[in-house]
């Protein structure tokens, strides 16, 4: 139980914390005015899949919650190219406590587009990350749904985030 606390101390240093991000109003004002997004899930843990979470689960389950808020998730190879190259990032990173049958988990998801530097407007840099949220976990035995759960949530902290900077009337 010493190593999963140390793993734990190590993933809050590292990686987000409950609450951590980049979700503030200037972060938010990056969202206005893009027309969708395209999900893909960043960083998986080797041993994820052979739990029973795949990237196509997290991929689907962020992409049906987006899609039942209204928000047009795009489609990877875009036909045409979409202003901005909006991309929604979900990593996943775990370890897993056979004995104790827990599992500690850093999820983050993360908004990157395209930018142009306002002191040099010809040069162009992609996939700059503009807004994120993430959060550390310590999961039961029930491990799977508590993800997801979690996963829904940073996926529900973007939708708001979404909404704030492209109001739609009568939401």
């Amino acid at each position: 139980m010493r190593f999963i606390c140390g793993i734990v101390l190590a993933l809050a240093f590292v990686g987000p914390a409950p609450s951590l991000g980049q979700n503030s109003a200037e972060s938010r004002a990056t969202l206005s005015g893009i027309r969708g997004v395209v999900v893909y899930i960043d960083t998986l843990s080797a041993d994820m899949p052979l739990m029973g979470i795949t990237r196509d689960v997290l991929k689907l389950k962020v992409e049906r919650r987006l899609r039942d808020a209204g928000v047009t998730v795009l489609e990877v190879p875009l036909k045409e190219r979409v202003a901005g190259d909006p991309l929604l990032m979900l990593g996943v990173t775990t370890v897993f406590d056979d004995r104790d049958r827990k599992c500690i988990c850093s999820l983050r998801l993360e908004f990157t587009q395209t930018v142009r530097l306002d002191r040099n407007p010809g040069y162009v840099v992609f996939g700059v990350p503009t807004w994120s949220v993430g959060r550390v976990g310590l999961y039961t035995n029930r491990w799977r749904e508590e993800m997801i759960e979690d996963v829904n949530s940073l996926t529900d902290e973007f939708i708001d985030a979404y909404y704030r900077a492209n109001p739609v009337a009568g939401r």
